[in-house]
C-alpha cells in the first residue's frame, strides 16, 4: 500500500519536473532559470561527490542527450 502511493508520488513529481522544464527550456536564452538549470553559471563547485542535477534526472528519465531534449523542447512551438 505505502510503495503503491510512493510510486505515485513520484509519478506525478516526475511528471511536473519534466513539464517545468519543458516551460523553462523554451523560454529566451538570456533567463537565468534556463542558465541556473543547463548549469551554465561561471564559477567552481565545492569539493565532494558532485550533486544530482536537473539534467541528470532528465538524461535518466527520457533517454535523450541534454542536447537533443533541449531541441525537442524548443521545437515545441
Amino acid at each position: 500500500m505505502l510503495t503503491s502511493r510512493l510510486n505515485e508520488l513520484l509519478k506525478t513529481v516526475k511528471a511536473k519536473k519534466l513539464a517545468y522544464y519543458d516551460h523553462t527550456m523554451r523560454k529566451q536564452k538570456s533567463c537565468l532559470e534556463k542558465e541556473i538549470m543547463q548549469g551554465t553559471m561561471p564559477g567552481a563547485r565545492r569539493r565532494g561527490r558532485p550533486r544530482t542535477g536537473w539534467m541528470d534526472d532528465i538524461k535518466t528519465w527520457t533517454g535523450l542527450t541534454t542536447e537533443e531534449s533541449i531541441r525537442m523542447a524548443e521545437d515545441r512551438y
